[in-house]
């Protein structure tokens, strides 16, 4: 039921205000970056960045680490060297994108600081849209995740039209349902002052996640803008997928562990926000075992009435729930496909595909990954493993 209210409200169409609550002040973004995983796009990602349209001071630090001198890393100096906006950062001693970030915090000048993977494009208008929400009462705002490589494998483009999922109806869905929203990791907007107080923990497996409930905690406010886009690579094949959605449900497990019981004793939340905080804390983590229990449920059924071909499989309420649990996966395709970025939208047949995939096997597999990340948190393994970039040109 919750998923269909998200899909409902994700859509209505909501902007910021027309113009900023205060003059735009100086801005900064942040690119985290290990480098050797990312010298084949770096250099179109700081092409994007230093497009950007914006009316004050803008600076751009790529914030990396890398175990070996790279000559892209001559290159990148070239660039600084022709362009005030550019600087760069290399993170001695790092080993995650949290310290990539902190340690870029302390550099950075601008009064709002977008935080970016090394993959990211933005558009240009991007950090005029986010000061007018940040000026106007909002703390933190994420954006909307674009895949620019989905013609490149099957697997990239089932990820673009999740991806529509998630960041153009879920999450705008969900902000206005439960009265937050959460940073995603890329294409999120933070004033500086409040990163810098919260700042990023490397010991998180998704640190992003878990800044965002530390920072509503804290009362901070964080909001949804599906109009605000940067577009990103997904990942082309299935190991890359495995690795990449492994890190991100044990991560997620670990911040339920740290943060669900806080924030429904907290007093920050109202009781809407608690449901919500139930919801993606709660729910979501045990679901993907309940959903098991359909299996010995029928085993039972078939060992007392001594039979499969005994059972009445048309019950009223058995037959109802499974066709509204059914009818999930095709209603947030449909979400999906009426708040698409264009670029995807374009694309009719990656919704139908995803679709089906969504009914054969790609949600049991997310279930199935999100069991052994909780496993593999129980068991303390924790393994950072980096995605491989994608390639392929962008959809049209």
């Amino acid at each position: 039921m919750f998923i269909w209210i998200e899909g409902f409200l994700s859509l209505k169409r909501v902007d910021p205000p027309l113009e900023p609550g205060s003059p735009y002040p100086p801005a900064s973004a942040i690119i985290a970056a290990y480098l050797p995983n990312e010298a084949a796009t770096i250099l179109d990602t700081i092409d994007a960045f230093l497009k950007i349209d914006y009316p004050n001071q803008f600076q751009v630090v790529l914030a990396y680490n890398s175990p070996v001198e790279l000559p892209i890393e001559k290159t990148l100096q070239e660039i600084q060297a022709r362009n005030p906006r550019l600087s760069l950062l290399k993170v001695l001693n790092s080993t995650s994108k949290a310290q990539n970030v902190n340690a870029a915090l302390d550099m950075i000048g601008g009064e709002f600081v977008g935080i970016f993977d090394a993959d990211h494009q933005p558009n240009p208008d991007s950090f005029t849209r986010a000061w007018r929400w940040l000026s106007n009462g909002i703390d933190i705002i994420q954006g909307h995740c674009v895949v620019r490589n989905g013609d490149a494998s099957f697997i990239s483009r089932t990820v673009a039209v999740e991806f529509e999922v998630i960041y153009g109806s879920s999450h705008p869905g969900r902000t206005r349902w439960h009265q937050f929203g959460i940073f995603g990791g890329s294409n999120g907007y933070w004033k500086t002052e409040l990163l810098r107080k919260t700042r990023m923990h490397g010991f998180m497996l998704t640190e992003d996640i878990d800044s965002s409930f530390r920072a509503l905690e804290g009362g901070s406010v964080i909001l949804s803008d599906p109009q605000l886009f940067s577009k990103e690579l997904a990942p082309v094949n299935l190991p890359a997928l495995w690795h990449q959605r492994m890190r991100w449900a044990q991560g997620w497990f670990q911040v339920s562990l740290k943060h669900f019981w806080t924030g429904l004793r907290s007093n920050k939340f109202s009781w809407r926000q608690k449901l919500g905080l139930f919801w993606l804390l709660g729910w979501r983590e045990i679901y993907p075992w309940i959903s098991l229990q359909i299996f010995p449920l029928i085993a039972f059924w078939v060992l007392k009435y001594h039979g499969v071909d005994r059972l009445n499989w048309l019950i009223p309420i058995f037959v109802l729930a499974t066709l509204f649990t059914f009818s999930v996966g095709p209603g947030q395709t449909i979400f999906a496909y009426l708040v698409a970025a264009k670029e995807i939208k374009d694309h009719p047949k990656w919704f139908w595909l995803y679709l089906l995939a969504s009914m054969l096997f790609y949600t049991e597999l997310k279930n199935i990954i999100a069991r052994v990340a909780q496993v593999k948190q129980v068991l303390k393994e924790q393994q950072w493993k980096i995605t491989p970039r994608g390639e392929g040109k962008p959809a049209e």
